[in-house]
């Protein structure tokens, strides 16, 4: 019987900045035995450890093959690897599982190395040199679907991540933007268009990476109205009006879909208040 199931080469990041290699087919398990001290032997001896790359194989041997590689490596070939997020033996990066499971392993204050606590049941890095308490907290976004006769504007990305995939118009709130100002701004800076927003649709969460780092996010969005043509710009290459039945196959971020449902039947239920009429749905 054929095993199907994924292995991986993962990489841990050990307490004297030294890196230790193993297989699994399961990270988070492993993960965990090795930060309770279970794992083996070397990194009990090198707690607290972090995991900071992990590549994906189809079988058990390729992985094993690759993890003798990697072993063999020198101490700067093995961080240029990890810093590079590189194939390895012909295997892609394991995206998602270091945004996961990855967490940040030295404090943007001082340098010196994080420890994780449960404080107030939460867990929480904090730095043993400095003190300094590093909380995950998701970054707010704020998005925009534009209608108009029963059909959603989506624009065409032509940066990563999602390079080539349709994308609602959005962004990272500044500061001191509150969501409804960012939703107004990013679609006038991705498709030139003065928006009204017309409802408020939900929050949704999702993962995001920037600069080769992951952090969690926080998505607001808000259904609007617009005259005049869009005019691509910014970090779209083009856009479409696509029927809310009819929309494209490759859709950026994992959470997209589900907002372009809910939008779907967000508008069925204005439909039936009479909001089409206003709208230019027949």
């Amino acid at each position: 019987m054929i095993d199907e199931t994924p292995w991986y080469l993962y990489v841990l990041h050990c307490n004297d900045a030294s890196f230790y290699a193993g297989m699994t087919n399961d990270v988070t398990r492993r993960l965990v035995e090795h930060q309770a001290g279970r794992g083996a032997r070397y990194t009990r001896a090198h707690l607290p450890v972090t995991l900071v790359a992990a590549w994906q194989f189809p079988s058990r041997s390729e992985a094993m093959r690759a993890e003798l590689q990697f072993k063999a490596l020198a101490r700067s070939a093995k961080e240029a690897w990890v810093e590079g997020q590189w194939p390895f033996m012909g295997a892609p990066f394991a995206f998602d599982v270091i945004g996961v499971l990855a967490e940040p392993y030295f404090c943007p204050r001082c340098g010196g190395r994080l420890a994780h606590h449960i404080i107030g049941g939460e867990e929480v890095a904090v730095c043993t040199v400095c003190g300094r308490r590093h909380y995950r907290n998701a970054k707010p976004c704020a998005g925009v679907l534009i209608l108009r006769e029963g059909k959603v504007l989506l624009v065409y990305r032509n940066v990563d991540p999602y390079k080539g995939y349709w994308d609602i118009p959005g962004g990272f709130m500044g500061a001191e933007e509150l969501p409804e100002a960012c939703a107004v701004r990013e679609a006038r800076e991705e498709t030139g268009l003065n928006v009204r927003l017309v409802g408020f649709l939900g929050f949704y969460m999702d993962r995001y990476q920037f600069q080769r780092e992951w952090f969690t996010t926080l998505n607001i969005y808000f259904v609007a109205e617009a005259d005049g043509e869009p005019q691509a710009a910014d970090d779209a290459d083009a856009f479409a009006w696509f029927p809310l039945d009819a929309l494209p196959e490759k859709i950026a971020f994992e959470h997209e879909p589900q907002v372009l449902g809910d939008l779907q039947r967000w508008a069925e239920q204005q439909d039936k208040r009479g909001w089409g009429a206003t709208n230019g749905n027949s």
